[in-house]
């Protein structure tokens, strides 16, 4: 995390798992974003993504390279290939147990981590939806857009749209 925090590597929008930072500081963030802009006069609109099963839907390939991107290698990048793709596990029901299966993707909630590579993964979030603010706190996202144009409300209601075809839960 101390490389991520020196090197910048952390969108700025994020406030889950970052030190200073809470789900108070993202309300508080939030909230002058809207202030701001009707102060401004302008209309703002928001979109709240809850990114269901986020942790456990992580792909390993995409989070791996963008490991390599934010210069995270050698060593400790051959470590959490290792982390990531060697993992197995195994079901008992009703007293029976299932074969051992490999984990294919996610990251092994409970651990620190696993926070840190989640915060990876979502960091360029905010690069796919340009113009417009994004507030995380780990998964739970906030876009919100100033509303100048029709294409501003289109924008969002894309995004909605989109979400909603990947299964995110939109709340």
């Amino acid at each position: 995390m101390k490389h991520l925090i020196e090197q910048n590597l952390i969108n700025p929008g994020q406030h889950g798992f970052v030190p200073g930072r809470s789900t108070k500081t993202q309300l508080l963030q939030h909230y002058c974003d809207i202030f701001e802009t009707l102060s401004e006069g302008t209309r703002i609109d928001t979109i709240f993504l809850d990114f269901a099963k986020a942790f456990d839907k992580v792909d390993h390939d995409i989070l791996l390279q963008k490991v390599a991107k934010h210069k995270i290698k050698g060593k400790i990048g051959l470590w959490l290939q290792e982390f990531l793709n060697n993992r197995k596990y195994r079901v008992v029901a009703n007293g029976e147990m299932s074969d051992v299966q490999d984990v294919l993707s996610g990251v092994p909630q409970g651990t620190v981590l696993a926070a840190v590579l989640f915060i990876i993964m979502i960091s360029d979030v905010d690069e796919n939806v340009k113009s417009s603010i994004v507030r995380l706190f780990a998964d739970d996202t906030r876009i919100s857009r100033k509303i100048t144009s029709e294409e501003d409300k289109v924008l969002l209601q894309k995004i909605s749209m989109l979400s909603m075809i990947g299964q995110t839960k939109i709340s």
